[in-house]
């Protein structure tokens, strides 16, 4: 090896051996931790400090356990679901829109009520703020393992919220540790912020929900987000910055329930396009809240009425008992 060569085999490892050193001198001190930074409906950071939320590794963040969660079949992380029985099993896998209700329950109870005599349980696993690529690490972590006869998955809302600063994506690779502090030293923020998970992603999540559920013989309904995007919910979207101006709010949630729509045709998931139906319906202000996004009570026992509707040949043809 001549003399230039070993020059630059002995830089190269300076710069390697130094670069290394920076990396662990970055991660000693702790720079470039990150805490949760999504923006979806509350403040996450808030949220942690209050107790609201209780931080996840794999799921960002996860509610505490609640007396609440036995009446709603709520499922945590961190608490065993009881063995699937005789009973047939649907999962209600979703954000604040399958969770948060005002005086009746939210509808995974209402749909179960209405099922009362056909030996069914329905179990929620919905989050405030959570994402299809929450619910595709939780299916991973949890929930397919708890063997559902069926699956109703309605998301899309936190999906194409900006994002404070990364992507879900990103954000979980950070928590993994698998990027580079290094990195961060030069990172810029890109203006506008992101959307908390791309419309790509998207489609590729909910395909990948379909698949393996079904996979374990699952049924899947996917759920379009109704939505009443007035001028005042419009101006709330903007002021707490979930959008930025430029930004179409009904424009980008369209495209998000196009892709819900898309998933459907091109697999054999079954659509409740409940985008469309409370559109027909009417009353937008009776059934969805003055933000345009939440069900009202009486959304609630209609989302409930439309998915007793759309599931009865599922379950008309499962008459026989559990898997």
């Amino acid at each position: 090896m001549s003399d230039t060569s070993k020059k630059i085999v002995l830089l190269t490892m300076a710069v390697i051996m130094a670069l290394g050193m920076g990396e662990i001198v970055l991660r000693v001190i702790d720079y470039g931790s990150i805490t949760p930074e999504m923006n979806f409906g509350v403040n996450t950071q808030m949220a942690l400090d209050k107790g609201r939320f209780l931080p996840d590794e794999d799921l960002f963040w996860k509610l505490p356990v609640h007396p609440r969660d036995a009446a709603i079949r709520a499922i945590q992380p961190d608490v065993a679901v009881p063995p699937k029985g005789e009973r047939r099993r649907i999962l209600v896998l979703g954000d604040s829109c399958s969770r948060l209700s005002q005086a009746v329950p939210p509808y995974s109870v209402l749909l179960e009520d209405t099922l009362r005599g056909q030996n069914i349980e329905v179990w929620n696993a919905a989050v405030p703020g959570y994402t299809t690529w929450q619910g595709l690490a939780w299916l991973h972590k949890q929930l397919l393992a708890i063997q559902p006869d069926v699956a109703v998955i309605y998301f899309g809302w936190n999906d194409h919220w900006r994002a404070t600063g990364i992507t879900d994506r990103d954000y979980a690779q950070q928590l993994r540790g698998s990027s580079l502090r290094l990195t961060q030293l030069f990172r810029k923020m890109p203006d506008p912020p992101p959307l908390r998970v791309t419309i790509e992603q998207y489609r590729e999540n909910l395909q990948a929900m379909v698949a393996e559920l079904e996979a374990i013989g699952t049924r899947v309904v996917l759920v379009t987000a109704p939505s009443n995007l007035t001028q005042e919910a419009r101006a709330r979207i903007l002021q707490t910055r979930y959008l930025v101006r430029g930004d179409n709010a009904g424009a980008i949630h369209e495209e998000y329930l196009n892709v819900v729509r898309e998933v459907c045709v091109g697999s054999s998931a079954n659509l409740l396009d409940a985008s469309r139906d409370f559109a027909e319906v009417g009353a937008p202000k009776q059934l969805l809240m003055r933000d345009g996004v939440h069900l009202t009570d009486r959304g609630h026992q209609l989302m409930a009425s439309l998915l007793r509707s759309r599931l009865a040949p599922d379950l008309a043809s499962d008459a026989g008992g559990a898997r």
